[in-house]
Order: C-alpha cells, then structure tokens, then sequence
C-alpha cells in the first residue's frame, strides 16, 4: 500500500496518495512500501560498456565482466573486460533502478597493479549527476567488495581509478541488489530555493501546492524528482538530479530519497 506522510515539526500524519491537505509548514513526505525479497546479482548478463576496448587478439569488450564467470585466468578463459587506454570507466546499466547492497569486482591474476585506488559511482541516469559510493585505496587483491552500509539506490553503477596507471582490467563485476519495489521506507526530501537545470519528462500547469506537486512523481515513469514555483504554480519532474539555486521564496526541490545519502547530499547541494 503507497502512503504519504507529512511531518509538521514532531507529527507526522499520513493518508493514502494523494494527499495535498498538510502542504503548510511540511518539511518532507514518505511514500512507503511494504515488501521485502532476497538480495542477488542484479548486474549478470545486463548491459555493460567502457570507455575504450583492448584490439589485441583476446576478447575484451565490456559485457565479459558481466557474463557469470569470475575466473582471473584472462589467457585461458578470456572472460575479462579490458580497456585500451588508461584514464578510462567501466559501468553497467541494471534497467531498472535497485536497492544495492554491495558491488563486488574481480582483479585479473596478473597485472593486478592495474586495479588499484578504484573508485565506485552509482546513478540513475549515465551521463548525469552520479555519487561516490566506495573507494579501495591502492591495488585490489583476487578481489575485493564494497559494502554499502546506508541504503543507496541506482540503475547505473560505474567503476573507474583515481590514478590510472595502465588499462583497466575487470574480470567480473557483481552488483548485490533487490528492486526498488521491494524496498521500503522510501521518502521526498525537500530543498527549498533550488531549481532544477536538467530536462522534465512532465511538466503541469495549475498545481495548487509543493505536496501535489511530490505526490504525482510516483505515478511517473522513472521520476526521481521534482521542481514547484510557486509562483507560475507549476510542477516538472525529472528522471535525474541537477540543480542550482533558485528562488527562495518560490522554489522548492522535492527528491526521491532514494537518490540521497550523505555522500550525495553534499555533492548535489553543498551541504
């Protein structure tokens, strides 16, 4: 059952969607959902791409760390992607967005300097606004996991270095996950005197309040956020995150907290 919760200082009152009665003075609604289900590789057999592919005679392409096969034998089992040159990314697309829970990566069993100070992106759109989640500083042993202790949500998960010494080798990347449906707990974390710099994929006119504006991104096909004026009474949603300041009087940002954790927090609005 999808709920929206209002807090008005220590109250929070709460009502099926949708519910537009607690505009005034509301510092953030919930939608929760109530279901649970086990954690697998969401990652396996999804699409993969890179910045570049190795030419040489053994195959390399993206796919390869998402085909299943963990083995760092690159020579015998050729089952690991391989870049061509050196400041380069490795990402997957999950097609839909996950609760992740770890990401594990597989070093190759010779060049292993290669891997080293990698860093974990994760997104929900490929080119837009994607947070740091993890970091490994120096090289990965056989391989190595990153943890997500805070829930982070995503549909595009990216791995890259922060000092890129040589191509980057990935034997197998596997991304623990369970849909966003089967999550719960999930709220709109309101910002006020921001605007939204990306593309809608909605806009309404003769919205009456910041809370009808948040309670239609659920029902919109991969919003993850919103933007109100007050002023023109207008809503737009949006599929990714991109803001800068706007009017404080007038504008309100409404995000998906999905979308938030605190690494992100502080990348998105300087906090």
């Amino acid at each position: 059952m999808l709920q929206q919760c209002c807090y008005l200082s220590q109250n929070k009152v709460c009502a099926p969607l949708p519910l537009v009665s607690c505009d005034h003075g509301v510092t953030h609604g919930r939608v929760i959902v109530e279901a649970h289900t086990d954690a697998v590789n969401v990652a396996l057999g999804k699409p993969a791409y890179q910045t570049d592919t190795w030419n040489g005679t053994l195959p390399s392409t993206a796919d390869l760390a998402v085909d299943g096969n963990t083995s760092p034998d690159r020579e015998t089992n050729k089952s690991c992607a391989h870049t061509l040159s050196y400041n380069t990314s490795w990402w997957v697309n999950l097609q839909q967005i996950f609760l992740i829970r770890s990401v594990k990566i597989y070093n190759r069993q010779s060049f292993r300097y290669r891997l080293t100070d990698v860093e974990l992106y994760v997104g929900f759109s490929e080119r837009g606004f994607q947070s740091r989640e993890g970091f490994h500083p120096g090289q990965v042993d056989v391989s190595y996991t990153f943890e997500l202790d805070t829930p982070v949500f995503g549909q595009w998960v990216r791995i890259t270095r922060r000092t890129p010494l040589d191509v980057l080798t990935l034997c197998e990347v596997e991304v623990e996950g369970v849909p966003y449906a089967a999550s719960n707990g999930v709220r709109y974390e309101v910002f006020k005197g921001y605007v939204h710099t990306g593309t809608a994929i909605d806009v309404s006119g003769n919205v009456r309040s910041k809370l009808d504006c948040t309670s239609r991104c659920p029902n919109t096909k991969n919003c993850i956020s919103t933007h109100y004026n007050k002023a023109t009474l207008t809503c737009s949603q949006f599929d990714d995150l991109a803001f800068k300041q706007g009017d404080v009087n007038f504008d309100v940002i409404a995000v998906n907290s999905i979308a938030i954790t605190e690494t992100s927090r502080a990348q998105l609005f300087e906090t």
